[in-house]
């Protein structure tokens, strides 16, 4: 790459599992063409924030982003206006956390898990809820200088994984430094990637890169999948993304060691290459 992209890859910076040691497995990512990273700690323990500024500093690569924490506790469109707001007021302290690790982007879940589903009475109290959260939470990171990106997410959760609808609430909002987090893996189980990326293409602020069977969010390698890697890395240069393609791919040190033996730098190469508008 010649340092003009616009689109560039990055990495999950996975922190705090036993199984990624962040200076082995992020230094192989780094070797598939990764230039920076989003922080992805784990929440089943207690991950300081000089850990976290650790690894990445071990990686070799600058973060720029966290994911924020997501589940029941931390649901922006949770009917409960105490979980909101203890919700949202949690999305604050995550941009503090992100700013000191040197990004500015907190990628936020819309709803949490319900497999079962809900009711449309309680889908338009959340689509309320959620609405209601991304406009404080647009106008905070406006006064400190982080985006909030809201997730498209697979259909076992609340609300989130339209992607269409997701885009038409952050429209119809308008808040000040959000946008969408366009998770490829996610909207290949709800639909047709490439179609959903163009009924959001103008809320796209930032991308989770990953492929699947369509069956389960498996995180695959992109092109390792059922997505048309080609066509939508074209549609990513044709609606204008200029940002972070984001491989959230969490395979061990040793399958990362096979890739880099196959011809999946190549793969990767050519597709941000597309992605940039240089190749037709």
């Amino acid at each position: 790459m010649s340092g003009k992209e616009k689109v560039k890859l990055g990495t999950v910076a996975a922190i705090g599992f036993d199984e990624f040691d962040p200076p082995e497995w992020l230094g192989l990512l780094r070797q598939l063409g990764c230039q920076v990273v989003q922080v992805y700690r784990n929440q089943e323990r207690d991950v300081s924030l000089k850990e976290m500024q650790d690894a990445v500093a071990a990686g070799g690569m600058p973060c720029d982003s966290l994911h924020g924490l997501f589940g029941d506790q931390y649901d922006p469109s949770c009917p409960d206006e105490q979980v909101r707001r203890s919700a949202v007021e949690t999305f604050k302290r995550e941009a503090d956390i992100c700013l000191s690790l040197g990004g500015d982007l907190v990628v936020v879940h819309c709803s949490t898990i319900r497999p079962e589903g809900i009711t449309p009475q309680e889908h338009e109290i959340r689509i309320n809820q959620l609405k209601k959260s991304i406009e404080e939470l647009g106008e905070f990171g406006k006064s400190i200088g982080v985006q909030y990106a809201f997730e498209n997410l697979p259909a076992y959760h609340a609300i989130g994984s339209d992607v269409a609808e997701l885009a038409r609430v952050l429209r119809e909002v308008a808040a000040p430094n959000t946008g969408m987090c366009f998770d490829t893996g996610h909207a290949n189980m709800t639909g047709d990637p490439v179609q959903s990326l163009h009924s959001a293409s103008d809320t796209v602020i930032y991308v989770h890169l990953s492929d699947n069977s369509t069956h389960a969010d498996e995180h695959e390698m992109i092109t390792l999948g059922t997505i048309d890697a080609d066509t939508l890395a074209r549609t990513f240069s044709k609606i204008g993304y200029e940002g972070t393609l984001m491989l959230e791919t969490f395979y061990p040190a040793d399958r990362l060691r096979q890739l880099l033996d196959s011809d999946i730098s190549q793969r990767l190469s050519h597709l941000l290459s597309l992605a940039n508008g240089q190749q037709d």
